[in-house]
């Protein structure tokens, strides 16, 4: 009986399963970068002899440019240690920053947002002559007193 790993290295070798080989060579390479450098990189991919950055945020851009060549050097070592990763092989590199907003992007609540105390002790004067508007006001009062 074939052992479950050989099964799947065999499995990764056929055709219709490369972009799972690219994927997991994309991940080796990242995992290769210091930790800042991994956060700013939103994907990558490979096209046309030229490994493509896709980065989070335009200020990373001028910042992962200078690292360039430390990237080359980093693919063609982890070439060289790994055999499998030769589909990302590229003699250049590009970043940019994509338009597309993340849909999973959500607003964080921030604790540092200020809380204010009610200033008011609900005493005034209710005048409003219509009947909705009087039972409005007065809600308004039953929510001042429950807060102050």
């Amino acid at each position: 009986m074939k052992h479950i790993s050989l099964v799947i290295s065999h499995i990764k070798q056929q055709p219709s399963f490369k972009k799972m080989e690219q994927t997991a060579s994309y991940k080796k390479l990242l995992a290769l970068l210091p930790p800042r450098y991994q956060s700013m990189v939103k994907f990558m991919y490979n096209r046309n002899d030229t490994l493509f950055f896709v980065l989070k945020h335009p200020g990373f851009k001028m910042e992962f440019n200078y690292k360039t060549t430390l990237i080359k050097g980093l693919l063609k070592e982890l070439i060289k240690q790994d055999e499998s990763c030769k589909c990302i092989d590229a003699s250049s590199i590009k970043t940019f920053v994509s338009n597309e907003i993340s849909s999973h992007a959500t607003i964080q609540k921030s604790d540092s947002v200020p809380y204010y105390a009610e200033q008011s002790k609900g005493g005034f004067k209710n005048l409003a002559t219509d009947a909705k508007l009087q039972k409005v006001f007065e809600s308004i009062r039953e929510i001042i007193c429950k807060k102050s």
